[in-house]
């Protein structure tokens, strides 16, 4: 009898052969196979390759942990610096700030001190100069006045007045 099969279903039966051959193949003909297979067949055994392979995981954790611990110290160093380094210059700036304000406030006491005492010359000059230059002047249209007024000669009161002697400042 002739039985006809379809393509799809011999596959799942080339593929398992595969994986049977792989398997039986690797160990059989590997050197780590041969040494499941002697973990298999000697079971005491297993327990001190176990052992051996805690003992390896627990030194390689404890390197490992060892050099994250480094790399966290050299981390925290860097930022400890970072932060000595930030405060110095923050003390710095707070330093040149107060040089600065200290500077300016030399210079704007400089200036009140100068402009007081242009203030107070300027008045010692208004009240020792320019004030008797005033009532000078304002004596002098007094006695013109008075003058004009003996001879009666008014119509030419202002024609022989110097500019300098009409000041406002004085009434005349």
């Amino acid at each position: 009898m002739s039985i006809k099969r379809n393509a799809s279903d011999i596959w799942p039966y080339v593929l398992a052969g595969s994986a049977i051959g792989a398997g039986v193949g690797y160990l059989f003909m590997t050197e780590s196979g041969r040494k499941v297979r002697h973990a298999v067949t000697h079971p005491d055994e297993l327990a001190d390759t176990i052992e051996e392979a805690r003992s390896f995981i627990e030194s390689r954790a404890r390197t490992v942990t060892n050099q994250v611990r480094k790399v966290i110290d050299v981390a925290k160093e860097g930022l400890d610096e970072g932060q000595r380094a930030y405060r110095e210059a923050e003390q710095s700036y707070q330093s040149r700030m107060h040089e600065l304000e200290s500077k300016n406030n030399e210079i704007a006491s400089s200036v009140h001190k100068t402009v007081d005492n242009v203030n107070r010359t300027a008045y010692t000059v208004e009240e020792s100069v320019l004030d008797p230059l005033c009532e000078l002047g304002a004596l002098y249209r007094g006695f013109e006045r008075g003058i004009r007024a003996v001879f009666n000669r008014k119509s030419r009161e202002h024609a022989h007045v110097s500019s300098f002697y009409k000041n406002d400042r004085v009434p005349g």
